[in-house]
């Protein structure tokens, strides 16, 4: 009998676990939990609106506040955090660093603020923070003029070199004009003069100012880019109550990434839109 006891307590001790601590999957949504074979990346993009809230109302003057921006990410803590219309100690958001302030209060030990322009008295412009150092970053200014076209909005691409896991990959943050035919040039402009002389993999996150269908975003999936959502459903502005995409982030070449998941953060109203977060799975 106590043969029988010990041989079945044995076999049950060899039975698979179903505890999701080793299950391979996000420990929480947006997060890397454990990873079992590639390394990933958490990706988060946001349009801040100068982090000032949203109460449903176009065009309302709110007070800025740092703290509700910061504490998204920090809800999520992803590793790579692309931050669009970003104020530098301007009279509209009370003097405030904003980038290095939401860096501080989310936890981030790296960020990067790339200014676009002079501001209310301060700067304006796009960020970036990170968990690991940076080894490069660069300010692309759109120019003035694009193929005879003057540009009547000034806008950026924000790009930095980070580590992750051994391999060196661009990460870049933009925000393109809301004006169709400036979108169409802008876009190309950085394909071919911001990310075809990289020889790296590349992740590009921002607001677009396009929907899926647009021409914009037509150009980017021909230039080889590969969008990391797939649901039409998954709207980011407004949000209070969402009904369009305008916000995305994506990655090339296609081989050197895969999609683990793609969410958009709601029931926040730290912005007018609505953070996104993608799980990628970095392939050798």
């Amino acid at each position: 009998m106590y043969r029988s006891l010990f041989i079945l307590f044995y076999l049950l001790l060899l039975l698979p676990s179903c505890s999701k601590e080793n299950s391979g999957e996000p420990a929480v949504p947006g997060g890397t939990g454990v990873t079992v074979g590639n390394e990933r990346v958490t990706v988060m993009s946001y349009n801040t609106r100068h982090c000032a809230p949203y109460y449903g109302v176009s065009g309302e003057e709110t007070v800025p506040d740092v703290d509700g921006i910061a504490n998204v990410i920090k809800s999520k803590m992803p590793d790579v955090v692309l931050l669009q219309e970003i104020d530098s100690c301007t009279t509209r958001s009370l003097g405030v660093d904003q980038a290095k302030e939401i860096a501080a209060r989310a936890k981030y030990p790296y960020y990067h603020f790339f200014r676009i322009m002079d501001y209310r008295s301060g700067e304006y412009g796009l960020a970036m923070l990170s968990k690991k150092p940076f080894k490069e970053t660069k300010t692309y200014l759109f120019p003035d003029e694009i193929e005879g076209q003057v540009m009547t909005s000034d806008n950026a691409v924000g790009t930095a070199i980070i580590n992750i896991g051994g391999t060196d990959i661009s990460f870049a943050v933009t925000h393109l004009s809301t004006i169709q035919s400036e979108r169409d040039l802008q876009i190309t402009y950085a394909l071919e003069n911001i990310f075809e002389p990289i020889k790296r993999p590349v992740v590009l996150g921002g607001d677009f100012n396009a929907t899926p269908s647009n021409s914009t975003i037509a150009i980017l999936d021909a230039a080889g880019f590969t969008r990391t959502n797939t649901d039409p459903t998954k709207f980011t502005i407004p949000s209070n109550n969402p009904n369009r995409e305008l916000d995305y982030i994506t990655y090339y070449p296609n081989d050197r990434f895969r999609v683990v998941s793609h969410t958009v953060i709601t029931g926040v109203n730290a912005s007018d839109h609505l953070p996104i977060i993608s799980v990628l799975e970095i392939k050798p």
